[in-house]
């Protein structure tokens, strides 16, 4: 018997080091199994990216994975923004021999040398982890090859209007001469009109309204939803109940209302699902992560939200299932859920005074941040859709620069958009002045002429 007891004299210690590590296994492999990924999470994600945190695989593959499948990771997601960004510093300027030596400062190759996650104690506006004057490591002789620069802040680079990393066609000499001397408000100001809808009735000149009594579902449907229905821009286009209703469905999960409407808005299902408002119903998000995640609810924003603000976030958030109500959608949609302090101030705005009483000139929430944008039309030609990824334009400032010159001149939109607090007040007021950038493209303007006169 004396044999048989267990002696823990013998039992050294790196026996019980052994036990610990198998309990810690023990327990990440019963995190794993129920999904939970939080215990490997080392801090909190950026803005960016705070809904998929939990989608680890989307940037980690299998965990193990080198620098390259991360660049991947994040090229399946950004690579077609960074090309319609016409991007200033893509990777192949890197692959270049001759700048070989630049990468020692910045290796400007990889997304995650500026962009890093689960750092917030280092990251700025952006998700960027690198200090302010970065700029300056690759650009330091500056002062040298452009005197004009000379008394410039060497972390003001990046201010509204000046440079932008990824994308510097406003900063471009022929742009700027363009525009330079625009005046602030435009003759024609006004954005561009919708024609998807209009385009189908061009297509389709004999096809009548439906009607009520065309309306196609059971019992399960009031007079007043029909009625509602019946004015509707899908009665005008010949859609009627069971084009969404199929095999008679009468309630939808959000991820099922965005697979319905998608099927024939399918370019605002891809934008949607690629801003902040739908990101969690994404197609390139992990299948199981979105089954189980669901969409998006107002109260897990990181903004300021009403209390009231409930539900989750689909189609008919703002578009109601059966009424088409863009005036709705355009603002009070909006204002119904955001509570930060741009959002509050935009019914004290010229902006909302002019689109409420009807002025072409007018715009709303949606018109500047679901911003309208041409396309090729299917039978040739071109039509203008709205972009539903309300991300697109937001930030840094001077994305917002295209839709802004569809009523501003240049100079006046660029010093609205460097000036925080005017958006804070969502442009209650003119900019107090015109833009640095816009004086030294007048005095180039100046040496051109001048040396045009001196040949």
């Amino acid at each position: 018997m004396k044999g048989s007891r267990f002696n823990f004299r013998r039992f050294r210690f790196w026996h019980w080091g052994l036990i610990v590590t198998l309990l810690i296994a023990a327990s990440a492999t019963y995190n794993l199994e129920l999904s939970d990924k939080s215990l490997f999470i080392s801090g909190e994600p950026t803005h960016g990216h705070h809904q998929m945190e939990m989608a680890c695989s989307s940037c980690h593959s299998d965990g193990f994975s080198g620098a390259d499948a991360m660049q991947q990771a994040c090229l399946d997601c950004h690579a077609e923004e960074l090309e319609i960004a016409d991007d200033s510093h893509p990777r192949t300027k890197f692959l270049d021999p001759r700048n070989a030596a630049l990468l020692g400062k910045l290796d400007a190759r990889q997304c995650v040398t500026c962009h890093v996650e689960h750092k917030p104690e280092i990251t700025r506006d952006m998700g960027v982890t690198l200090a302010g004057d970065f700029c300056f490591h690759c650009h330091s002789d500056i002062a040298e090859n452009r005197p004009s620069h000379r008394e410039l802040a060497f972390d003001s680079c990046a201010s509204a209007g000046c440079h932008n990393f990824h994308d510097n066609r406003n900063l471009y000499e022929d742009f700027l001469i363009a525009h330079a001397g625009q005046p602030g408000l435009l003759p024609d100001a006004r954005l561009p009109a919708r024609t998807a809808m209009h385009a189908w009735l061009r297509e389709h000149p004999d096809t009548p309204p439906l009607q009520t009594g065309d309306a196609d579902i059971s019992a399960g449907a009031s007079a007043d939803i029909a009625g509602t229905w019946a004015d509707s821009v899908h009665a005008r286009v010949d859609v009627n109940c069971s084009g969404c209703h199929t095999d008679g469905q009468m309630q939808f999960s959000s991820a099922e209302i965005v697979a319905r409407c998608g099927s024939c808005h399918s370019e605002q299902r891809e934008t949607f699902t690629q801003g902040k408002h739908g990101m969690r119903l994404s197609s390139r998000l992990p299948q199981d992560f979105v089954e189980r995640a669901g969409a998006m609810s107002p109260q897990q924003a990181l903004l300021p939200m009403r209390e009231s603000a409930s539900g989750e976030l689909s189609c008919t958030s703002c578009h109601g299932p059966h009424e088409t109500d863009l005036q709705f959608a355009a603002v009070e949609a909006c204002l119904g859920c955001h509570n930060d302090e741009h959002s509050q101030a935009f019914t004290e705005s010229a902006h909302f005074r002019q689109w409420s009483a009807g002025d072409p000139a007018g715009v709303s929430c949606a018109g500047c941040h679901l911003p309208r944008e041409t396309h090729p039309g299917p039978q040739g030609g071109e039509r203008i859709l709205v972009n539903h990824n309300q991300n697109h334009n937001l930030r840094p400032n001077d994305k917002m620069l295209p839709v802004c010159l569809n009523c501003h001149g240049a100079e006046f939109a660029l010093a609205a958009l460097a000036d925080e607090a005017l958006i804070a007040h969502n442009f209650n007021r003119k900019p107090d002045a015109g833009h640095r950038t816009f004086d030294l493209i007048r005095e180039r303007i100046k040496q051109i002429a001048n040396n045009k006169k001196s040949q």
